[in-house]
């Protein structure tokens, strides 16, 4: 087991509907790396995932939003899926604590629907970035470049398309919260895989 993320302490913002395998897999990946994974959540108890078009497991919820301290994290992940994504951005609470991670350069993980979250807490313009496709005009009317590669990272911002590219969005996800903080104004690229749309 590796401890490149050994002391630090990682967020996951979620809501009712995540993908299950977007959340599942990169938290352990995270874990078996050394890190403190905790879920935070506008909703208290416990969060349902989704999974193959009907509800999946639940998992616990660490931190309520309403408590969470985005100061006290080095790193988020947001887990895609199409209804959590979809109700996080509609929370100011949710958009706020995501736009301090901005602010501050901290790394930030997003796969699949999770960028809609990342629009409305101002990151994307300037960025390079992937998604679901469906994403695709979301981001570029936000300011992003879009493309279509299994995952971009962008000065500390990861982004993959969907569950079959958390192998590689974990590998660069663990590589980049391992380097910590990052200028936000400074541009940085590194793309694999596949083309651009």
């Amino acid at each position: 087991m590796s401890d490149s993320l050994a002391n630090k302490r990682i967020a996951v913002l979620v809501d009712e509907g995540f993908e299950q395998s977007e959340l599942l897999e990169p938290k352990q990946a995270l874990e078996e790396a050394g890190a403190d994974v905790e879920i935070v959540s506008p909703k208290a108890g416990s969060v349902r995932g989704w999974q193959h078009g009907e509800w999946g497991a639940s998992v616990h919820v660490d931190q309520p939003l309403d408590f969470a301290k985005p100061a006290d994290f080095d790193a988020l992940l947001l887990p895609g899926g199409v209804m959590s994504p979809d109700k996080l951005r509609m929370n100011a609470a949710a958009v706020q604590f995501v736009k301090a991670f901005v602010d501050e350069g901290k790394p930030i993980a997003a796969i699949c629907h999770g960028p809609w979250t990342l629009i409305e807490a101002g990151l994307t313009r300037g960025k390079t970035m992937t998604s679901w496709p469906s994403l695709k005009s979301d981001l570029r009317n936000a300011g992003a470049t879009w493309v279509d590669r299994e995952c971009v990272v962008d000065n500390g911002l990861v982004t993959s398309r969907k569950p079959a590219d958390i192998p590689a969005f974990n590998a660069k996800m663990i590589e980049e919260f391992a380097r910590g903080r990052h200028d936000p104004h400074a541009a940085t690229l590194v793309a694999s895989d596949e083309h651009r749309d």
